[in-house]
């Protein structure tokens, strides 16, 4: 759980969709190249980037280990729990930097989700997959190794106020036969019509042209929309990368002004 923000001041820009096709847009580089321009003067923006990296792969993710960064994330997968068929599978991190000159050493033989040179990205290091229940029936709470579910489901980003400036990077969408997948803006908390909706299969935002199904890499972005959830539906295999985005900081509770430009955790 990498998170990095920066304190910036608001800047006018005009509503912009925004796909990333290079390989340089990267969760890593993403982080390494924020600068700060903050005025005392203008209204400050906190940008945070959580790519998952400060867990251990195959860590479980509850979903509320960034709620101090304003953000929580829950998961309705399309198939349940063997030994509760009421529950929904859970949120599991999965360590995609696993094939590395030629050799495959991915969990449940999941190298659809291996990055690196190989496939035209930057290595993504853990990436968050629907888990999927590979548990005998002597021991349903054993669930395996980490493996994304074949069926995929839908993973909630729910912010606790508005932000924008908004990033995702999706890894591995590659079961069109399944139906199309995904990513839905709301500007409210409880909306039922998405402000934007993206196709996850969309050509324009691959890094990696050459790959546009197992191993593809796709990076989301709205950079003029405050949004407050963000829904992302996909109906097999697949992996979040990273999220990046910005929240106005508060008022009252911290004196931003003088705080340090970049903070890492």
């Amino acid at each position: 759980m990498r998170i990095f923000f920066v304190l910036m001041s608001a800047i006018a820009l005009s509503p912009t969709l925004v796909m990333a096709n290079s390989p340089s847009a990267s969760a890593g580089q993403l982080g390494g190249s924020a600068t700060s321009s903050a005025s005392v003067t203008e209204p400050l923006f906190e940008s945070f980037m959580i790519d998952f990296d400060d867990f251990a792969a195959g860590t479980y993710i509850v979903g509320d280990e960034w709620a101090q960064y304003g953000v929580n994330i829950s998961v309705d997968s399309n198939r349940n729990l063997k030994g509760d068929k009421q529950a929904s599978l859970p949120l599991r991190l999965f360590d995609s930097n696993c094939s590395t000159q030629g050799s495959n050493q991915c969990s449940g033989g999941d190298d659809d989700l291996a990055t690196g040179d190989a496939f035209g990205t930057e290595a993504q290091g853990n990436v968050l997959i629907i888990q999927e229940d590979n548990s005998k029936r002597k021991d349903r709470s054993n669930l395996g190794n980490p493996d994304d579910d074949a069926r995929g489901g839908t993973i909630t980003f729910h912010f606790e106020q508005a932000i924008k400036d908004l990033k995702l990077g999706f890894l591995d969408f590659d079961d069109r036969d399944r139906g199309e997948g995904f990513i839905r803006f709301y500007t409210g908390i409880d909306d039922t019509d998405a402000a934007m909706t993206f196709n996850l299969s969309s050509v324009e935002a691959l890094v990696n042209p050459d790959f546009t199904g197992d191993n593809s890499l796709r990076i989301f972005a709205s950079l003029d929309m405050a949004i407050q959830r963000l829904e992302v539906e996909y109906p097999g295999s697949g992996a979040i990368t990273h999220l990046e985005y910005s929240q106005v900081a508060p008022g009252g509770s911290r004196n931003w002004a003088n705080s340090p430009d970049a903070h890492l955790f």
